[in-house]
């Protein structure tokens, strides 16, 4: 088992059980935790990983006890530092920046243009009581897109479903476009459908960088 433990995507049959559950209004709170937390898990990892590029790394001895120290991380990019290593000023463990980096490299962790969902998440999730509210949160984050960060920032560039649920992208989007069409999300159904109408007369446009079946 690797020293360095990510939380793992929502299998999207939880999600749809959840959906399903929804409908009625009566919520299953053991998945409705389940679903939440998981996603909550996910996007603290998310922006672990932008904290440490960085500069900033999270102890992952610290962060299994769901503690958080950080480690400051020299910026030189060369061997030396890479093979240097980081050493926890709370508990002491350490580890190289190489196999840490390593360990996030293609697994859907990249924070991208969606930073503001991931955050907003993060502090509103832990506060939320009602089941309904947990819900409506879940909803959103779900449906959210990644943005530009340069000449377009209010171009949506990609789902932020990838990073959050398990599957390739084209099935996720087709999933939570099923799933923005149930009764009482019109709003969300609203959104979701001028974003993805965006984001896919971008790509139809001839945008290869914004082509939503590329990465």
């Amino acid at each position: 088992m690797s020293e360095f433990q990510w939380s793992p995507r929502l299998p999207k049959e939880k999600l749809l059980r959840l959906y399903e559950q929804d409908v009625t209004g009566l919520y299953d709170d053991s998945l409705l935790d389940d679903v939440g937390l998981t996603l909550y898990l996910r996007c603290k990892d998310i922006l672990a990983v932008k904290s440490a590029r960085e500069g900033r790394v999270r102890c992952p001895a610290c962060w299994k006890k769901l503690e958080e120290h950080y480690i400051d991380r020299p910026r030189v990019r060369s061997k030396a530092t890479e093979d240097e290593p980081l050493v926890c000023p709370h508990c002491g463990y350490s580890f190289l920046w190489k196999d840490y980096q390593k360990s996030f490299k293609r697994n859907q962790l990249n924070a991208g243009g969606a930073v503001p969902a991931f955050e907003a998440y993060v502090r509103a999730y832990p506060l939320a009581k009602a089941a309904r509210d947990k819900f409506a949160l879940i909803d959103r984050l779900i449906h959210e897109f990644h943005y530009s960060n340069k000449q377009q920032p209010d171009l949506p560039t990609r789902s932020v479903g990838p990073n959050l649920l398990n599957g390739k992208l084209e099935d996720i989007v087709v999933f939570l476009d099923a799933l923005s069409a149930g009764p009482g999300r019109e709003q969300t159904r609203r959104e979701w459908e001028r974003r993805s109408r965006q984001w896919s007369d971008a790509w139809y446009a001839g945008r290869e960088e914004l082509n939503p079946f590329s990465r």
